[in-house]
């Protein structure tokens, strides 16, 4: 069926025939029985992954045509303006809080796959982080992932409304996916994870896909650009570790070290060494006095009680004085 007949009239894109931009019919019939939904306090989590080859398969141009569609859907529905543009689509999974409190409710963010090393631990502190915090923004978020099977089980199975296989057909064909409901998924998940077999279940129906982005493409890879340039910068960054911090701070101190000889170690010479402002220092040395104390104190109670214990009574002589 075709949607979207103002936004795509006819001649918008090579070999398209008739006004509007194709979607099978059974997925936009289960997005829109969660768009007339949505408002009930309701918040939704679909994923996609590829069962033939983890990248290049298409999950983001039809990821992003699911937000796309989503998006008209909710606003017919609802009465809403929402739009779906690059502000609708995150890279890294840590980045979702923040964008879920940014974009109006009822929006749709796509979290698109990403590369790292830690990507399978910090998606799955995310998710939990933003079902903790976020559960009550109404939002319908896409999360793309390579492998269905390494998804956490309570993700993949309880948290999620449904997943979505796209896949190559043939000599590496694009346009091809499975869905599969809440039902079928968990199937799926149950019986294929031990063997990473993604035939042991079937998928509620099969459907294809056009080309295309639900963005224009020069703001997605525009986008994605600017997220591997942020991502090498911060590879390329000194890691903050506790050593590396105390060096940078002992640093401060010797490139200040006439000031404080002659100043002295003060609220004044501590806001020159750290760049801000007096109160501020102030604060700082409250606290670390306060700290100090503390330390002071336990050192001195573990010293006495030390000292107590060095040469304790046997129960005998206890029982004979």
């Amino acid at each position: 069926m075709k949607i979207l007949e103002k936004k795509y009239p006819k001649g918008t894109y090579k070999y398209q025939k008739t006004a509007g931009r194709y979607i099978e019919k059974y997925l936009h019939d289960n997005l829109r029985s969660l768009a007339e939904v949505i408002h009930r306090d309701l918040t939704f989590l679909g994923i996609g992954f590829s069962s033939t080859l983890e990248v290049g398969t298409g999950k983001s141009v039809l990821f992003t045509q699911i937000g796309e569609a989503w998006t008209d859907m909710v606003n017919k529905i609802h009465g809403t303006d929402l739009t779906f543009t690059q502000k609708n689509i995150v890279f890294r999974p840590k980045d979702l809080i923040t964008r879920a409190f940014e974009v109006p409710r009822y929006s749709c963010i796509v979290v698109d796959e990403w590369e790292d090393a830690h990507y399978w631990s910090e998606l799955a502190m995310t998710l939990r982080k933003f079902f903790r915090k976020c559960r009550q923004l109404n939002l319908f978020i896409l999360i793309i992932i390579p492998n269905y099977f390494q998804l956490p089980i309570n993700y993949a199975l309880g948290r999620s409304v449904f997943a979505i296989d796209v896949k190559f057909k043939g000599q590496f064909e694009r346009g091809y996916f499975s869905f599969y409901d809440f039902e079928s998924k968990r199937d799926l998940y149950i019986r294929g994870k031990k063997t990473h077999n993604y035939h042991v279940s079937k998928p509620s129906f099969s459907g294809e896909f056009e080309d295309g982005y639900g963005i224009p493409e020069q703001e997605y890879r525009g986008a994605k650009r600017k997220d591997m340039e942020r991502m090498e910068f911060e590879e390329e960054a000194p890691q903050l570790n506790e050593f590396n911090i105390k060096i940078q701070l002992i640093k401060k101190f010797f490139d200040k070290k006439d000031l404080i000889a002659k100043e002295g170690l003060n609220a004044k010479t501590i806001a020159l060494i750290f760049e801000t402002t007096i109160p501020n220092a102030q604060k700082w040395m409250r606290e670390a006095k306060r700290r100090s104390e503390e330390i002071s104190e336990l050192q001195n109670l573990a010293r006495r009680t030390s000292y107590n214990t060095k040469y304790p009574k046997s129960t005998t002589q206890i029982d004979n004085k």
